[in-house]
């Protein structure tokens, strides 16, 4: 994605990877089934609370895997121009919201259960990165607080319930398996959504404008407005589809299965 975004690939080089890159996809799924300990227990995912909950994680990384990729840019680059310190302490916010909703959240979902705070978490991060659709070339750390802030709490409603749904919708014995799988999903997810990114901006800018904002070639008075706006456009789209990949997200998470301690259903295999 990031090639052919930024055109280093034509249209035979960009089939030919998406063919190989699907045929060992197809390959690596018939190798697990066969081998006797796989690292990906396939089977597992017969188990609703399990797979829905990686379903919903896997939406989840793929919708905020760029937020601070995108946003690092946003606050150094046009039209801010902040300082690496300045940008960083812009994105406090979000660390602290997650950090102070994160533990409550697991605790509370351990008596009542993961799906309405998961559920409610993916509803809230929509709501935060809607609210970025709207930011303006250059806005003040203020009016950025109230949709960081969301997308925090969001990720902290979302993230502890939805592991521990998933930890305990398996025996205790496939536990290591099940947690490698959930973090490999997030990973994958993650550095798929920085491709993505790059595709939605690159669809707006041209490849000489994406490299001139990602590598910083450019100062104050070498940023036309006309680019500083198709920028800003082309961030309101990625956080467009991020809006939607959560909104997407809410469907697993809130057919995860009967609430109960810990959120899970049946362990698989029972």
């Amino acid at each position: 994605l990031t090639l052919g975004a930024l055109g280093n690939l034509g249209p035979a080089g960009e089939a030919t990877l998406v063919l190989v890159g699907s045929g060992l996809l197809v390959a690596f799924v018939a190798l697990e089934t066969r081998v006797p300990h796989p690292m990906f227990r396939l089977a597992l995912f017969r188990n609703r609370a399990f797979a829905a909950g990686n379903l919903a994680i896997l939406l989840n990384a793929l919708a905020r895997g760029a937020f601070t990729f995108v946003m690092v840019f946003y606050l150094q680059g046009p039209p801010l121009f902040l300082s690496p310190i300045t940008a960083g302490l812009f994105l406090i916010p979000v660390s602290i919201s997650l950090a102070s909703v994160g533990p409550v959240s697991g605790f509370l979902s351990d008596r009542y259960g993961a799906r309405l705070f998961a559920t409610t978490g993916l509803l809230v991060s929509a709501v935060g990165f809607l609210w970025l659709t709207t930011i303006g070339p250059g806005v003040p750390f203020v009016e950025l607080l109230g949709p960081f802030v969301l997308v925090g709490v969001g990720m902290g409603l979302f993230a502890s319930p939805n592991r521990a749904s998933i930890m305990n919708a398996v025996p205790p014995e496939s536990r290591g398996v099940a947690s490698g799988i959930s973090t490999t999903l997030v990973n994958a997810s993650t550095t798929f959504s920085l491709a993505l990114a790059i595709l939605v901006i690159s669809s707006v800018m041209g490849r000489p404008q994406v490299e001139a904002i990602f590598l910083g070639t450019g100062v104050h008075g070498q940023y036309p407005p006309a680019l500083i706006a198709s920028f800003v456009d082309s961030i309101h789209r990625v956080f467009f589809v991020s809006t939607g990949l959560l909104l997407l997200a809410l469907l697993p998470s809130a057919l995860r299965g009967p609430i109960g301690p810990g959120g899970g259903g049946r362990p698989a295999g029972d």
